[in-house]
């Protein structure tokens, strides 16, 4: 009795032990990419709007911004699979939703017919994990960016003076404000061929968007009169540091989880 007291003390304390180290950084993670995906199927259903200023002439300090902005009361998401690297502590969310009447970031009703959109969303609460996931988000802004001013246009400002042969100013700059909706990441899935998003071996970030053209509005709620292919595809970029200004920036399953455990190749940064 005594011996199997002591074994039963024995195993206590090995699951004592082994709860203490269940933290919480995974479900956070998870939590992140979960709410990731959730943002990205709002603006690919709902729209967002973008607005971008870029100084680039050869006199000027170089700059180029681009904001978007997404808002909207969404149900239905629905999270299909989990993945989570634990070398890494990157978790990677895949999800869809079935559609039905939604009112689009112009206030439109847009009456959808069995369509369902799939999206993708990471998240991570490890520092030298971030760069390659924000990268990625830079390239799905620049992506928004690009889209907007395939379709939209953009307003150009040139200003340049010359002296006994000299170039003493250069100004070239540009504003977009556009709304656009049903844009969407096409091919998300991880092994999908010809998959919309990644990594390229720099580093740098890659996020390919394609649109219906008839669906676009400008800012002021106006349709867009686009002649040319119906659906158009642009590729945004983002990068994972910043050399330019001062200041550089830096699978096992259990009972009814949708969680899968495995490697997923994300260019972060060797542990110090």
């Amino acid at each position: 009795m005594k011996k199997a007291g002591i074994l039963a003390m024995a195993v206590i304390l090995a699951f004592a032990a082994q709860a203490a180290l269940a933290g919480n950084k995974q479900l956070m993670s998870e939590k992140m990419a979960e709410q990731d995906l959730k943002r990205n199927i709002v603006e690919a259903v709902i729209g967002y709007k973008v607005k971008s200023e870029s100084r680039l002439g050869l006199t000027e300090d170089p700059s180029y911004k681009a904001e978007t902005k997404a808002a909207a009361v969404i149900k239905g998401i629905k999270v299909d699979k989990m993945i989570y690297d634990k070398e890494k502590d990157i978790a990677l969310c895949f999800g869809h939703i079935e559609l039905g009447d939604v009112v689009n970031v112009v206030g439109d009703l847009v009456r959808f017919k069995g369509v369902t959109v799939e999206g993708f969303g990471f998240g991570t609460m490890t520092e030298a994990a971030r760069p390659p996931l924000m990268a990625l988000r830079a390239a799905l802004v620049n992506a928004h960016d690009e889209l907007a001013k395939l379709l939209v246009g953009e307003k150009i400002l040139s200003q340049s003076t010359m002296e006994n042969f000299i170039l003493t100013k250069d100004v070239n700059r540009s504003k977009v404000c556009a709304a656009i909706f049903g844009a969407y990441v096409p091919n998300p899935g991880l092994s999908s061929p010809n998959r919309g998003w990644g990594w390229d071996e720099s580093g740098n970030a890659f996020v390919k968007l394609e649109v219906d053209a008839r669906k676009v509005r400008d800012v002021l709620g106006n349709l867009i009169i686009y002649k040319g292919p119906n659906i158009l595809e642009v590729t945004g970029r983002g990068s994972q540091t910043d050399e330019l200004s001062d200041n550089p920036g830096g699978m096992v399953r259990d009972s009814g989880s949708k969680t899968k455990y495995m490697s997923i190749d994300a260019p972060t940064a060797p542990a110090q």
